[in-house]
C-alpha cells in the first residue's frame, strides 16, 4: 500500500501548493498567528527551521521581523522552486519531516506549520526524533495544527486513500520532561464564528526544550536516607 508520504512526494504536495498559492500571495505581508504569538511572549529566534514550509513565505516574515537565519523543508518541488525565486535569502530544500538533512543541535527554533495532520502515523516517532535531534539545548518548538478534543481522522477530499489526522500534536513532545509547554492558543480554522465546531479547531503550542531540569536529582531524599 502506498504511504501518504509517497503520495505527497510524488504529486500531492505540488497539487496542494498549486491550490493554495493564491492564498499565500494574498497574505504574504501578514505577520500571521505564529509570529504574533512569539512577539507576545518575547521570543526572537536566531536560526529557524520550518518543517512543511511550502514556498517559505512564513520564513521570509521570520527573517523580516526577527532577522532570523531561516531554513525550510517541504515535499513540494514546485513550492521549493517558487520560494527560491521569491525569497532568495531563505535556504529551502525538498524533503520530508522524518529524515532531516541537518546536523544535531542546528536550530534554536523548529516550526511545524500545519503539516503533521497529513503525515503517516508510523512516521510520527521518527519525526519527533528528528526534530529533537536538530533542536538545540534550550531551543523552542512551535506546532500549529488541528487541535480537536480527541484524535480522529477525516477523509482527505483531494486524493483517494489519504486521510487528515487530527489530534493535539504537542503530545508528541510534551510527554518528555525535557519539553515544557510555555504557550498555547486555540482558535478556529474558519474564523471566530465557528469556534464551537471541534473539527475546525486549531492550536498553536510553543514548547521549550530544557534537558538540564528534566530530572531533578533525588527530590525526595532526606537526611540519612540511603534508598
Amino acid at each position: 500500500m502506498t504511504s501518504q508520504k509517497e503520495i505527497f512526494l510524488a504529486s500531492e504536495a505540488d497539487q496542494w501548493f498549486i491550490r493554495n498559492k493564491k492564498s499565500y500571495e494574498n497574505t504574504q505581508d501578514e505577520i500571521g498567528p505564529i509570529i504574533q504569538s512569539l512577539i507576545d511572549i518575547e521570543i526572537a529566534p536566531k536560526k529557524v527551521l520550518e518543517i512543511g514550509c511550502s514556498n517559505g513565505m512564513r520564513l521570509n516574515n521570520f527573517n523580516k521581523v526577527f532577522n532570523s537565519e531561516c531554513y525550510g523543508i517541504d515535499p513540494s518541488i514546485q513550492a521549493i522552486n517558487n520560494g527560491k525565486k521569491e525569497f532568495p535569502s531563505i535556504s529551502l530544500i525538498v524533503g520530508s519531516a522524518d529524515a532531516l538533512p541537518f546536523d544535531d543541535n542546528s536550530f534554536d527554533m523548529i516550526v511545524f506549520g500545519f503539516c503533521l495532520y497529513l503525515c503517516d502515523r508510523k512516521d510520527l516517532f521518527k519525526i519527533a526524533f528528528e526534530a529533537d535531534r536538530c533542536l538545540s539545548a534550550n531551543g523552542v518548538l512551535v506546532i500549529m495544527d488541528f487541535h480537536p478534543p480527541f484524535p480522529y481522522k477525516n477523509i482527505y477530499t483531494h486524493t483517494e486513500g489519504v486521510f487528515s489526522y487530527k489530534m493535539n500534536y504537542s503530545k508528541m513532545f510534551s510527554w518528555n520532561p525535557s519539553y515544557n509547554v510555555i504557550f498555547n492558543k486555540i482558535f478556529s480554522h474558519s474564523g471566530f464564528s465557528k469556534m464551537h465546531i471541534p473539527d475546525e479547531k486549531v492550536g498553536i503550542t510553543i514548547l521549550n526544550k530544557n534537558e538540564e531540569f528534566a530530572y531533578p536529582l533525588e527530590p525526595y531524599k532526606r537526611g540519612g536516607s540511603t534508598s
